[in-house]
């Protein structure tokens, strides 16, 4: 507990309101409101450093698999674990060789899935094991053919973990699902529309989710924050 004229959280939504505001009736109410939300997908990350250098792979690449929008309908909609996926491939190396030893390279390789709250998988057990292992199966047959006999360190980023380390509701990885009725005004605003002293910024927050909204959200929080400050 501390004393302090402001406060602003950069939390989770549903974490702040549900868990930080807990003997607060604000905090019960947006809590009550919150849980009818429709919340943003979760993330698969696999974080890879390995032997050798590829010059020819981007520091950013997309790896498309077969499906468009079935894939999106099982992430979005059905809540089902897809036996194909999109993958999303980052390659800091490429850029910046001093972010591995030398002679080695850094990689992740990164899945959209769906929330725990659509799809409740055992992401510590065998799910996250087996999909570690087709995502490997695929980097290896379009990219590099003998990344496993590569690989020096790794370690895998579940929905579960989401959920464990940085609180997030569902183990969403982008807070609230940015749909238009969750959109712009819609969405978190910078400061509480009760607790007149509590500000919030992040993905949840107006303007919206990914780097640029949150960028943005910050640039709000903070200006609005210095105002109310000088008044």
């Amino acid at each position: 507990r501390m004393d302090c004229d402001m406060a602003a959280s950069n939390g989770d939504l549903m974490h702040t309101y549900k868990d930080l505001l807990t003997s607060n009736k604000r905090g019960e109410r947006a809590t009550k409101s919150l849980r009818r939300k429709s919340w943003s997908p979760s993330l698969f990350v696999l974080h890879l450093g390995i032997k050798g250098t590829w010059p020819g792979i981007p520091h950013h690449m997309i790896l498309f698999g077969p499906r468009y929008k079935g894939l999106l309908d099982d992430i979005y909609k059905n809540g089902v674990l897809p036996q194909d996926f999109s993958l999303y491939l980052h390659h800091p190396t490429v850029t910046d060789p001093s972010l591995a030893p030398e002679g080695c390279s850094t990689f992740y390789v990164l899945a959209p899935v769906a929330h725990m709250g659509k799809a409740p998988l055992d992401w510590d057990g065998d799910v996250g094991e087996a999909l570690k292992e087709r995502i490997l199966d695929e980097l290896e047959r379009r990219l590099i053919p003998d990344i496993r006999s590569r690989i020096m360190t790794q370690f895998h980023y579940t929905p579960a973990d989401f959920g464990r380390d940085l609180s997030a509701h569902l183990g969403s990885a982008f807070s609230l699902e940015p749909v238009l009725w969750q959109s712009a005004y819609m969405r978190a605003h910078n400061r509480d529309d009760a607790i007149h002293n509590l500000y919030f910024v992040g993905a949840g927050t107006h303007p919206g989710a990914g780097i640029p909204g949150v960028v943005g959200s910050a640039k709000a929080t903070a200006a609005l924050m210095l105002e109310d400050a000088n008044r």
